[in-house]
């Protein structure tokens, strides 16, 4: 449901929005790159020659075009797939752990150059001297235990962000600073944003849970890193 009270009341929720993209991506296409806030994902449906309709919940053409159909929320329910049950939803994760579990074995495997050398990290790692790497962004069953990973890496994340302020006090090139302040955005969203792209499922009947670990994302990482570059950019200025 859209926003009912605040300066966007009458809007519809970021996952709306991406709802009506991915019914509309069955008929066109408009990839959301990983990461996009609210503010780049209406920049984009723009620049496709869309707008969207907050008041009629609806993704409309600004452009009259055959190949360009209006797409709401009502149609965006017809179109997409209906959400899983618990039970499909259960066999869907096994088919997904059993899955990485094999890419993960095989990766591991193909780092060691012998099979001794296998044989003995294999022995370390059933020891606990050593722990099997992980390249795959975590699957949860709740938000509950989403939310409680995805605090933990807001706040680990935060060492970054302290390197981050250090290390541009050495900087006297204001492009330095601001190169430097996306790369560490773009390194945010694929350690804690990409959670929510992974889990994405969890959040079929709860926008609002979404809205909300979105925003505490902003307020803990995307604020402070803004802040930190712009404040040394006025510095530079002087």
């Amino acid at each position: 449901m859209p926003y009912k009270t605040g300066k966007m009341k009458g809007e519809l929720t970021t996952p709306e929005i991406r709802k009506l993209i991915k019914a509309h991506n069955v008929l066109m296409s408009i990839k959301i790159p990983k990461g996009s806030k609210r503010e780049d994902i209406i920049k984009l449906v723009e620049s496709k020659g869309y707008k969207i309709n907050h008041e009629k919940q609806a993704l409309v053409a600004t452009v009259k075009m055959k190949r360009k159909p209006t797409v709401n929320l009502k149609r965006a329910a017809e179109t997409l797939p209906k959400p899983k049950t618990a039970e499909e939803k259960k066999v869907a994760k096994k088919k997904r752990d059993e899955t990485k579990q094999k890419k993960e074995t095989e990766a591991f495997k193909k780092r060691q150059a012998q099979v001794e050398a296998l044989k003995k990290v294999q022995a370390r790692r059933k020891k606990g001297e050593i722990k099997k790497p992980s390249t795959v962004v975590p699957e949860f069953e709740t938000i509950k235990q989403l939310e409680k990973y995805f605090d933990k890496q807001i706040e680990s994340f935060k060492k970054e962000i302290t390197k981050f302020r250090n290390k541009i006090k050495a900087f006297d090139d204001k492009k330095q600073v601001q190169q430097e302040r996306v790369k560490l955005r773009k390194l945010g969203n694929k350690r804690v944003l990409d959670i929510l792209e992974a889990n994405e499922d969890l959040f079929e009947d709860d926008d609002e849970a979404y809205e909300r670990l979105e925003t505490k994302y902003e307020s803990a990482v995307e604020k402070p890193i803004t802040m930190i570059a712009g404040n040394r950019v006025e510095e530079l200025k002087k």
